[in-house]
């Protein structure tokens, strides 16, 4: 599975909280479209929460259990990830991932550890949850950890499309500057999701259950 992406993601990478009604005014829009609407709010770390709100014509839950699944295939969408690898899914309804990621010399390249949950709030509405872990060994590398990372992917079936609500909070470390880290996490997460749509398209996403069966998340951190 990638997710973590996504942001197995940079963002997508790419940490994402649910945030109490208070804080909705606060979210200033960054993209916006009859498809896809990128949100942020600062952090106090100068890091922006990034929200995507999108909509996929045609897709169900399955179909994107499946691509986030698909890690082989997740640098074709998740934008500047070099592999993906589910190195132990400890229960059915769970994936631990990890994600290297590229940066442009001379900047440090980044990678992620990430331990998603999947659960089932209704008859139609799914909830993947996303943190960063530790708990795992990981290829040696010279990347920079990004952590921590803490988001969610809320799946609500409907009828005739699938709507995707994803939060973001990924805080990549080192010494770039906070406009540059908010900058890129906004451009790589456009491009991850516009990406992801053409993905969706692929017939053999379609069709077939997901290795993910949702479960109990209740403990899960």
């Amino acid at each position: 599975m990638a997710l973590n992406v996504a942001f197995r993601f940079f963002v997508i990478a790419l940490t994402a909280l649910s945030l109490s009604p208070c804080f909705a005014s606060q979210w200033q829009t960054w993209h916006k479209t009859s498809d896809l609407e990128i949100s942020f709010l600062t952090h106090e770390s100068g890091i922006n929460y990034i929200e995507v709100n999108a909509r996929f014509h045609g897709v169900t839950v399955n179909a994107l259990l499946n691509v986030l699944d698909d890690t082989d295939n997740a640098p074709k969408w998740l934008s500047r990830s070099r592999s993906v690898e589910a190195i132990a899914r400890p229960t059915s309804a769970q994936a631990i991932v990890y994600t290297y990621f590229d940066s442009p010399w001379p900047v440090r390249d980044r990678d992620m550890l990430t331990h998603s949950c999947l659960s089932q709030l209704s008859e139609m509405q799914y909830r993947l949850d996303i943190v960063s872990t530790q708990r795992y060994h990981v290829p040696k590398s010279n990347a920079l950890r990004i952590s921590p990372v803490k988001g969610f992917w809320l799946l609500t079936q409907t009828p005739t499309e699938l709507k995707v609500k994803h939060q973001i909070y990924a805080n990549p470390n080192g010494s770039l500057p906070h406009w540059l880290i908010n900058s890129t996490a906004l451009k790589s997460i456009r491009s991850s999701f516009k990406a992801l749509k053409t993905v969706l398209q692929n017939p053999k996403y379609h069709g077939l259950e997901s290795y993910f069966v949702a479960g109990d998340c209740d403990d899960f951190s």
